[in-house]
């Protein structure tokens, strides 16, 4: 992920440094990234330890789906770039997980994505609940590292009456 892009990103104030099995990672409202080594200074608001939930989340291990960019809607016609909503799907389309522009503009092209669930028993149903970046390994014996975290953001699935083709 572009870590500098993020930082910028955060403004004078920083965001929040969370450190989880000693790594540090840098958080905004929608986006948790993680501080690459060799990076000594990063300006924060706080530093304290991770939140439990998110700590889940980053240790959840086997709910998982590999997600692609399948799309981005402009949720009004003259609207700007950034209001641009990014769809991320699985590749059987099961599962679909929007995301902000700003937010996706921080993915880099080596980076690759799942999609983070949890299985609902009463619909029977996988609920997405984030969208984990990762980098692939480097080398042949190690694991993929997850370098950021994107939570969902607010979009209602809409008919854009400006791309029906009449027939």
């Amino acid at each position: 992920m572009k870590f500098s892009k993020f930082v910028k990103s955060l403004a004078p104030d920083g965001g929040a440094i969370y450190e989880y099995m000693d790594e540090r990672w840098l958080a905004s409202p929608s986006v948790l990234m993680l501080i690459p080594d060799g990076i000594r200074s990063v300006t924060g608001y706080s530093n304290e330890k991770m939140p439990d939930g998110i700590g889940r989340l980053i240790s959840q291990v086997g709910c998982t789906e590999y997600a692609t960019l399948v799309k981005a809607i402009m949720p009004e016609p003259d609207g700007a770039i950034k209001d641009c909503v990014r769809i991320f799907a699985t590749q059987d389309s099961t599962m679909t997980f929007p995301i902000t522009n700003d937010d996706w503009s921080l993915i880099e092209k080596s980076d690759f994505c799942e999609i983070l669930y949890a299985y609902d028993l009463e619909s029977d149903k996988s609920v997405p609940k984030a969208l984990l970046v990762k980098q692939y390994a480097k080398y042949p014996d190690d694991e993929d590292q997850l370098v950021g975290i994107i939570f969902p953001c607010e979009y209602t699935e809409q008919l854009n009456f400006h791309t029906i083709k009449e027939v």
